[in-house]
């Protein structure tokens, strides 16, 4: 009779022990999901924070600018109030991120409006440096586009010590370069 007593305690206290272990990894989970959507409405406030400078600089807002803005609100219009808002404003920011990951017409279409701003200042960059890798002249052109480190890291999938140490290298390039239009590239980076 105590061995069975022991055996059902046993099994009670295994079962209790699960119930808690599981508790507690549902809300690892959900604490990292809540910092996943947190870290991706950081990046969404600045894109929104960096098209509205757009539109404010220019009149014609670049196509790229619009389009995030547009999908961006037809979201929020459609599940404003629901509990469905959050994760479909996430799920929205996502395929823009990605969109600038690896949409070449993307990366153009933010290039093409930073050139227009900056006297050419991308295709000057790319005639000086030719060998510079793809991944240098995205980060040239999101921080000249006033990106955030945070949307820098999520963009490029880097962490942040890596964004700030790839750009100092950059700019010291740059420094050193004896380019004529060092002081415009270096200007497009400092804002």
């Amino acid at each position: 009779m105590g061995a069975l007593a022991l055996l059902v305690t046993a099994i009670l206290a295994t079962l209790v022990l699960y119930f808690w272990a599981r508790k507690a990894q549902l809300e690892k989970q959900l604490l990292e999901e809540r910092e996943e959507n947190e870290r991706m409405m950081s990046v969404a406030e600045d894109l929104e924070r960096r098209l509205s400078h757009l539109k404010q600089q220019k009149k014609n807002t670049p196509s790229l600018g619009v389009d995030v803005l547009d999908r961006l609100c037809e979201q929020y219009y459609v599940y404003e109030g629901t509990d469905n808002l959050q994760p479909r404003i996430v799920k929205e920011v996502r395929t823009v991120v990605e969109g600038l990951r690896t949409d070449v017409n993307m990366q153009r279409s933010l290039e093409q409006a930073l050139n227009e701003q900056n006297n050419q200042v991308m295709e000057k960059l790319r005639a000086f440096f030719p060998r510079w890798k793809e991944e240098d002249f995205l980060l040239y052109l999101f921080t000249a586009s006033g990106f955030s480190s945070t949307t820098l890291s999520t963009l490029l999938e880097k962490d942040k010590p890596y964004i700030y140490n790839h750009l100092y290298r950059l700019k010291e390039r740059i420094k050193v370069s004896g380019s004529p239009d060092r002081e415009l590239f270096l200007a497009c980076l400092d804002r």
